[in-house]
């Protein structure tokens, strides 16, 4: 397997590595052409109602629609075939406009997956240059902000950006290769694949770990310190601590970072307020 068939081998195969150009200028240019023309004909078209309104045999065609669409002569049908080529011309520019607008809903790429589409192609191991034309190029820094992912991976929370990006490739540096089998030879050698919902579950039950740890440590923390100046000082910490934690491991809104922070700060000094200080020895 060689060529096309092997780069669409890997790109159907891993659907995040799925990446095309969008073609923006070309769709949009598209559209100001077919624009232009139906305001043209809907310039003649004004010019031919005119002309039939004033007309004996064709006043009625504004307000009649069989005398309009069913005159005897050529003269007499040209307004209702002109509408008709109007029609037809509206019928694409109405499908391409909505099929822009899906184009334009679609996402760009992550950078980690285009950027390893762009060492696949290079690296001889793996894609070995499959692609000889011009197209070869469609891929480069210069027409990266035309690119769109078909269907691209979920926007990562930064510590999940880290933890998929950075941790793991160098965890199956050290450790993962002896444990997993590489991808078919047909799309490269070398190739390995991490399953995004283990990977998913993985964070899952971390950033679980977290929400749980942060309220005991922090009650803990109180209660074993005796000076209630200090305790206010240690509440400041573990709330910035844990909105910090928030925006590091999830993607909440601000919103609902500050309620958060607010109701954990809360507790703490409902914490603070209802229970003594520990017995010092």
């Amino acid at each position: 397997m060689d060529g096309y068939a092997k780069v669409a081998q890997l790109m159907a195969g891993q659907e995040e590595f799925s990446i095309l150009r969008r073609f923006r200028v070309l769709n949009m240019q598209k559209l100001l052409y077919l624009h232009a023309e139906i305001i043209h004909l809907e310039a003649e078209l004004k010019e031919l109602s005119k002309r039939d309104a004033s007309h004996g045999e064709r006043q009625f065609h504004a307000k009649d629609w069989w005398s309009l669409s069913q005159g005897e002569s050529e003269g007499d049908l040209e307004q209702w075939h002109k509408f008709l080529e109007i029609s037809e011309k509206l019928e694409i520019y109405n499908d391409a406009v909505l099929k822009q607008a899906s184009l334009a809903r679609l996402e760009r790429p992550r950078e980690y997956d285009l950027e390893f589409l762009r060492s696949w192609f290079r690296r001889p191991g793996m894609g070995s240059f499959p692609l000889l034309g011009i197209d070869r190029d469609a891929w480069d820094e210069k027409t990266e902000s035309d690119l769109i992912a078909i269907k691209p991976r979920a926007v990562p929370d930064i510590f999940s950006k880290w933890f998929t990006e950075s941790f793991i490739p160098r965890y199956h540096h050290i450790f993962g290769k002896k444990f997993r089998e590489s991808l078919p030879e047909n799309v490269g050698s070398g190739i390995y694949h991490y399953k995004e919902s283990t990977l998913e579950s993985v964070l899952g039950v971390l950033a679980t770990v977290v929400a749980s740890l942060l309220p005991i440590c922090s009650v803990v923390a109180l209660y074993l310190v005796p000076s209630n100046g200090i305790r206010l000082g240690m509440i400041a910490i573990f709330s910035a601590c844990f909105s910090l934690a928030l925006a590091l491991m999830t993607n909440a809104r601000r919103v609902e970072v500050f309620a958060a922070t607010a109701a954990f700060a809360a507790v703490n000094v409902v914490f603070l307020t209802n229970s003594p200080s520990c017995p010092l020895p």
